[in-house]
């Protein structure tokens, strides 16, 4: 039978989790124990970088050899486990990855550990890990050092689509209409998205989701797959992101422009976990906004109308099938004091149907669309243009 060396033991609650929970005592240095140890796989699969994006869902991939020794009676070793902190943040406080006997740990665990300490861009990351355990008797634990330490190179799957959506007091409408916001990415940066209008700055002016969460989620209450702010009223121009609930909540936490009534560009960067809040002057309004130019027809009357979606009348959406390739504009009010297009070369630089966003500028040429089904949504304070595909 194996003493362990220096026993003086934490609390414990039933689940073991003793890092989380208030100790009696100080928690003790880590120890080991002669017939347990586990050896990363570092010629194998810690070779390379893991791909999370090339396994199932609920699926384990072993990154270390387990063997377990004896222990005293009464004694259970659990809580087996990574704790690993990214290579680049040396101060970072470490977190906790469930692994198994067998030494697998599963692609969800391996999520969670990329996203506590970055964004969801498809970036291999560089973490410095060690392998633990608790050896338990009764309600106390000590923590054992089961390794040497070893680097874990994971990438996260690329996200599933491109197109992000708020919902909140902002937009003022129903859940049926959720996909009437889209949110602008931002220019060389693929993992950021803004929405500008004006903001009530009164508790709910915004979540962020995607198409995933609005056709599977929504309906359970899951909230798992929505970002939301992070700490709330921490800084009223800029904050952390989380995605789902607050730990102990069921709901999340809204984004909240810092000022009642006022425009604002609302910035979200999902690679950084961060948002920011940009305060816009006083904006002029239109009372239409509309394409022109569709099958050639550019005279005044041809006009084809988006409808106001936002409380303040400043993004506009339309759903449209284009029978055939054709070229537009934006224009507003129904005249040509007002219009937007892409480009200052030629006709139909940018092809909407190709590459989904871009920035419009006034008096700019036309925009190229090929024939099909498409949400187009429009900003008139940005000049932010979407032709989203409608399968």
């Amino acid at each position: 039978m194996l003493a362990i060396a220096g026993w003086s033991l934490t609390a414990c609650d039933e689940s073991h989790d003793d890092w989380t929970q208030p100790t009696v005592y100080s928690q003790e240095g880590e120890v080991i124990i002669d017939g347990f140890s586990a050896t990363p796989q570092t010629t194998g699969t810690l070779a390379a970088p893991i791909d999370l994006g090339t396994m199932t869902d609920g699926s384990s991939i072993k990154l270390f050899d387990f063997k377990q020794g004896s222990l005293p009676e009464g004694v259970t070793l659990e809580n087996i486990r990574l704790e690993a902190k990214p290579a680049d943040q040396p101060t970072a406080e470490a977190a906790k990855v469930a692994a198994s006997t067998e030494g697998e740990v599963t692609k969800e665990e391996l999520a969670k550990l990329v996203y506590t300490f970055y964004g969801k861009k498809a970036t291999v990351r560089t973490f410095e890990a060690a392998l633990y355990a608790n050896a338990v008797k009764g309600s106390e634990a000590q923590l054992i050092t089961l390794g040497d330490p070893f680097k874990l190179y994971l990438k996260p799957e690329k996200l599933e689509d491109p197109y992000y959506y708020v919902y909140g007091r902002s937009t003022a409408t129903s859940t049926d209409d959720a996909y009437k916001f889209v949110m602008t990415p931002v220019e060389d940066n693929d993992m950021a998205y803004t929405y500008t209008t004006m903001y009530t700055g009164v508790g709910g002016d915004l979540l962020i989701w995607n198409i995933s969460y609005w056709t599977n989620d929504r309906a359970n209450k899951d909230f798992s797959k929505v970002y939301a702010q992070g700490t709330p009223d921490s800084d009223k121009t800029s904050g952390t992101v989380v995605q789902g609930p607050e730990e102990g909540k069921n709901t999340p936490t809204y984004f909240n422009a810092p000022q009642k009534n006022k425009f604002f560009t609302f910035t979200i960067d999902l690679e950084r976990l961060t948002y920011s809040w940009t305060l816009l002057e006083n904006q002029p309004s239109y009372t239409n906004i509309s394409l022109i130019g569709v099958n050639g027809n550019w005279n005044d009357g041809d006009d084809i109308d988006l409808a106001a979606v936002d409380r303040s009348k400043h993004n506009w959406y339309l759903r449209y099938t284009f029978a055939a390739d054709t070229q537009l504009k934006f224009r507003a009010n129904h005249a040509w004091d007002t219009n937007w297009g892409f480009g200052n070369d030629a006709d139909g630089e940018w092809n909407a149907s190709n590459d989904w966003a871009k920035i419009c500028a006034k008096g700019a040429k036309n925009i190229a669309i090929t024939a099909g089904t498409y949400d187009i949504y429009f900003c008139d304070i940005t000049g932010a243009a979407h032709f989203v595909p409608v399968e």
